[in-house]
């Protein structure tokens, strides 16, 4: 056992601080503890006046003989544990020849887990003790892709590299929730030597979040794997996010979620590559003056819920990222004029979007958001943020029509066609498409009102489009139908 290693005492994890004799105590070896969970400590290193150890907070620290300590099991051990004496819990293998399960019967099953473990394609020890690599007689798992080793006390990167000595192939790895070391930290000649080492030169996603990462150590880290293209580095509690040129350009998937970024500028450097990133709850307040053309070119997914933006210059700002097609964000935190959903009005703005907060934006849903939109902002004097828009959406729907509330207008007069016949009629903004369904059945004479279907087709100055009214629920004036332009087309069986 060594100050700084991990370890696992009934289902609570510490760091050893402190390994020696406690005045009063004799000769016992006692071993100072720093708690994961500081509620389990009773001190802070000191006992009985005298300072062992030192903890972070107050009474996150405790003293336990060195014999009921237990210590770390290695790689190998954990895998035989999981995948061959537990037999009441795996009773299943998945082969790599034929991608299938197998299930295993009575003592059958235990000869043909201990000649297959290291056929396994995925192997999970989450929240386990591995703490070392495995023993020398242990097999090579050249079949393996996945390795997850989440919660398990792994502490030193030199520990992680000859771990992977043993996974030739492997394509995704999980060290979440692994306290490691900074790389500076450790002492080992051949770490220190080796800077440049490879640890893997064929996994392709690595998971690093909760791992209590300096930001100094991210690009060594991420230079030993030189073909991972996908990094998962949430809550390690960076305040900045830099990176050689040789990894930036080579990642396509950055999750940053959960660090104290506080702004975009905050993660250095250019992407060319990347297409997803999430910067969830990193206390960023405003995009004001961001320019996301250079800096993330190819960028199709953006995660920035949970930040208190505010402003719609910052999402004016989102424009910059010209590949952007789905986007999540809090919308409500936005100020709107009445009548007109935050929501719309980003749809509006970002014109590349198919998809906001995981909701498809249709045709039908980006130009009732454009037009709801232009009806609104177009007349007022102060609408600063949003003229590059309005301009834009002029020229895509012609000239706004004054708002209906501005109007005092609740209907809107429309032409209605079925078949041959054609009808004017006022229909009420707030009537649900299933209730004008069920008018024009009695109009029209249908006898089954499931058997109309509703077609609302608009015109923009030479173009024409036929949406489908397909949602019973919605009102019709979501669709922001048009008096002078649309025609409501009735179909039935």
């Amino acid at each position: 056992m060594e100050i700084g290693q991990r370890v696992r005492i009934n289902f609570e994890v510490a760091t050893v601080r402190y390994i020696g004799e406690v005045d009063g105590y004799g000769s016992q070896r006692w071993v100072g503890l720093e708690w994961d969970d500081p509620t389990r400590g009773k001190h802070d290193g000191i006992v009985r006046g005298k300072r062992y150890f030192q903890t972070r907070h107050p009474n996150g620290g405790s003293l336990m003989k060195h014999e009921i300590v237990p210590k770390p099991t290695d790689l190998l051990f954990e895998i035989k544990d999981r995948y061959i004496e537990e037999e009441s819990v795996e009773t299943e293998i998945e082969l790599a020849q034929s991608n299938k399960k197998i299930e295993l019967i009575g003592m059958d099953q235990t000869a043909a887990k201990q000649s297959n473990i290291e056929k396994l394609i995925n192997i999970v020890l989450d929240n386990r003790s591995v703490g070392f690599p495995p023993s020398s007689d242990s097999p090579q798992f050249i079949l393996c892709r996945e390795l997850n080793l989440y919660g398990n006390l792994l502490y030193k990167w030199k520990t992680v590299r000859q771990i992977l000595e043993y996974f030739p192939r492997i394509q995704e790895l999980n060290l979440r929730r692994n306290r490691m070391q900074c790389f500076n930290e450790e002492e080992d000649d051949d770490e220190s030597e080796g800077d440049d080492h490879v640890y893997s030169d064929s996994c392709k996603k690595l998971v690093i979040s909760e791992c209590n990462l300096s930001e100094n150590s991210i690009d060594s880290i991420l230079l030993r794997f030189p073909s991972t293209s996908d990094v998962v580095a949430f809550g390690n509690d960076l305040t900045r996010f830099s990176v050689s040129e040789a990894v930036s350009s080579r990642l396509t998937s950055l999750d940053l979620e959960d660090n104290p970024f506080k702004t975009l500028d905050s993660i250095h450097g250019t992407f060319p590559n990347l297409t997803q990133l999430s910067v969830a709850n990193c206390g960023i307040t405003s995009l004001n003056g961001f320019d996301g053309s250079i800096k993330f070119p190819k960028l199709e997914y953006l995660n920035i819920k949970r930040n208190s933006i505010v402003e719609w210059k910052s999402v004016n700002s989102i424009r910059s990222l010209k590949s952007l097609k789905r986007l999540l964000f809090d919308c409500k935190k936005l100020s709107t004029e009445k009548g007109v959903h935050a929501y719309e009005i980003v749809i509006a703005k970002l014109s590349t979007l198919i998809d906001l907060n995981r909701f498809d934006v249709s045709e039908v849903e980006r130009r009732s958001a454009e037009i709801r939109f232009l009806n609104k902002y177009a007349g007022l004097n102060d609408n600063e943020d949003h003229q590059d828009d309005i301009k834009r959406l002029i020229e895509i729907h012609g000239e706004p029509t004054l708002d209906t509330a501005k109007k005092g207008l609740a209907v809107v007069k429309i032409r209605i066609e079925c078949g041959n016949r054609v009808e004017t009629r006022r229909l009420p903004l707030g009537m649900s498409i299933q209730k004008i369904r069920d008018m024009l059945a009695r109009l029209f004479k249908v006898p089954n009102t499931s058997k109309i279907r509703l077609y609302l087709v608009m015109s923009e100055k030479a173009k024409q489009h036929r949406i489908e009214l397909e949602n019973p629920l919605r009102e019709f004036g979501h669709y922001s139908p048009s008096e002078d332009r649309d025609i409501l087309v009735v179909e039935h069986d």
